[in-house]
């Protein structure tokens, strides 16, 4: 299968069912195995695709179709326009009178921890990522599915500079906090009801100094264990909860970084 100019190839049914529910029309082209349908979550989703009037096209195999070693497709595979790209100057219509909450990725180069940074992103309310365009994994098939498909709930903002872009962001009210494993204040001491965005460096290379430079605090999730670090996703998701329970109970904000 070729694909189509800025297309991407996904797979599974849960990633597949998710994103038909609301993009059928990106839709391009659906490849199933020739016995596709035997299972329960396969005949669901073969009943979903004839209610929307999409006809699978069956294979013997999926071969042809270039898809990583090891993919667990389940007997489905599509091509699909990306429904997750958003231009740097559409953020402020996605939060819209919310409180702001971004996810800032300093190039991130791992699929799957893409995909998991995503998935914690959505589930805990942030309402865009912010990622760098040069040193940032593109999205594929591997993140798409890392995600469980929460990338389709969710928009990604891929921008040249992500130091200025930081900047741009912080004269319009947003502050910068960057998560630093074993420095900075301990997550729950701070404010976090404020218009945010929570920064996150690659595993093992952290922030880069132009990033840090844009971070206004930094903040650290306290650990009993001896053990490393906690994974980038895991951390961010911490992370995340603790603003979500933040302001849940604290509705007007303070002095960012203040002590409660």
């Amino acid at each position: 299968m070729k694909e189509q100019d800025g297309a991407v190839t996904i797979w599974g049914i849960h990633p597949v069912s998710e994103f038909i529910k609301d993009f059928s029309s990106k839709c391009l082209e659906i490849f199933i195995t020739e016995h596709f349908g035997r299972k329960r979550s396969q005949a669901t989703l073969l009943r979903e695709l004839e209610r929307m009037g999409i006809t699978p096209a069956k294979r013997q195999d999926f071969t042809s179709l270039s898809l990583p070693r090891g993919a667990v497709h389940q007997g489905v595979v599509a091509l699909v326009r990306p429904v997750w790209e958003a231009g740097f100057e559409m953020l402020p219509s996605l939060w819209g009178t919310d409180i702001p909450l971004l996810t800032v990725c300093d190039q991130i180069t791992d699929p799957r921890n893409l995909g998991a940074v995503i998935r914690s992103s959505v589930v805990f309310g942030a309402h865009a990522l912010l990622l760098p365009e040069r040193g940032t994994v593109p999205v594929t098939g591997v993140v798409v599915k890392a995600s469980a498909g929460a990338i389709f709930r969710t928009r990604l903002c891929r921008v040249t500079n992500l130091a200025r872009s930081m900047e741009a962001l912080k004269k319009i009210g947003l502050w910068f906090v960057g998560l630093t494993p074993g420095a900075g204040e301990r997550i729950w001491d701070m404010d976090l009801s404020i218009p945010l965005g929570l920064v996150v460096g690659a595993e093992g290379k952290g922030l880069r100094r132009l990033v840090r430079s844009k971070c206004d605090f930094f903040a650290t999730i306290p650990q009993d264990s001896v053990l490393d670090s906690l994974n980038l996703s895991v951390a961010l998701g911490v992370a995340l909860y603790e603003v979500k329970r933040q302001r849940a109970f604290y509705r007007h904000p303070v002095e960012p970084g203040s002590k409660r």
